[in-house]
């Protein structure tokens, strides 16, 4: 079963071009892990302090061990130097990919 996760993280006003060096490097890191199929960030061309996230996981194992991965903590206390003020993320356990 494929998992998605999609979502938003806002971060304080000025924040994302501070952030940037931080986010690129978990990247590299997570995806390393087995069962990660997609990792990815993405600022909003709008508004440079709002990311997006997106996962593609091939297990609930892969996301959960995921979770507890300790540069993932790591990386969570370190966003907080961000200032982050919105946190909207999502899970999707759908069955059926087509393609548009």
């Amino acid at each position: 079963m494929t998992i998605l996760v999609m979502g938003h993280i806002r971060l304080g006003k000025g924040e994302g071009a501070k952030a940037a060096r931080l986010l690129a490097d978990h990247v590299v890191k997570v995806r390393a892990e087995e069962g990660c199929e997609h990792y990815a960030f993405g600022f909003d061309v709008a508004d440079p302090d709002v990311f997006y996230v997106q996962e593609r996981w091939s297990t609930p194992d892969a996301l959960a061990a995921h979770g507890e991965a300790e540069h993932q903590k790591a990386f969570g206390r370190a966003l907080r130097d961000h200032a982050p003020s919105e946190r909207v993320i999502q899970l999707w356990t759908g069955e059926h990919w087509r393609d548009l």
